[in-house]
């Protein structure tokens, strides 16, 4: 796995098995994973084509998951934990309907550990949680936005360390597993420095 930012956007290239929430998620083996910063004012007619004409014009021609977010990649975090690593952007200021002042809160996890699709799915759960928690913990009254999305995956060839290759496929995701741990560490952490950045 690499990963740059270019053009505004946090691209994440290798040989992935993925699941996203994003527009056009769902289950799949990915090449790329990317979230692309956009304008607050942001309103495309077509967000899921939008996103398409942006992994080509980035050069993510083969198969990719995207997510879209108005926070600077300034304000990125990537936090690693052994064979976690977790790309946060997260922003509460965008004004929304609701009385709470919402905006968009995008989690990437990637682990060099094969997962179960049990585990894929449930490491969205658990790092829901912990972004709620991370609000709550900052003192907002809201535990997420209505256009927060995320990605989780595992890499298929992580050929950078040998013993990763050897672990066996990690069977669950919640929070109270070894990786449930490292993903709610990784989001608490992530969310509240984003938003303390951004002066949220």
């Amino acid at each position: 796995m690499q990963y740059y930012v270019e053009d505004s956007t946090l691209i994440v290239e290798g040989n992935f098995e993925a699941v996203s929430t994003g527009l056009n998620g769902g289950r799949s083996k990915v090449k790329y994973l990317f979230n692309k910063q956009v304008p607050r004012t942001f309103n495309p007619p077509d967000p899921q084509e939008f996103v398409k004409e942006k992994a080509l014009k980035l050069g993510l021609e083969a198969a990719s998951f995207g997510l879209l977010t108005a926070v600077k990649m300034e304000y990125l975090q990537v936090i690693e934990d052994d064979y976690l690593t977790a790309f946060i952007t997260a922003g509460v200021s965008n004004g929304s309907e609701f009385k709470a002042k919402v905006g968009t809160i995008n989690i990437i996890l990637i682990s060099k550990a094969r997962l179960s699709e049990t585990a894929l799915l449930g490491a969205i759960i658990t790092a829901t949680e912990a972004k709620g928690l991370a609000l709550l913990e900052k003192g907002y009254t809201f535990l997420g936005t209505n256009t927060d999305a995320v990605i989780v995956a595992y890499e298929k060839d992580s050929g950078s360390d040998p013993k990763k290759m050897n672990m066996e496929e990690l069977p669950y995701a919640g929070s109270s597993t070894e990786l449930g741990k490292k993903i709610t560490e990784a989001v608490i952490r992530g969310v509240k420095k984003g938003l303390e950045l951004r002066g949220e």
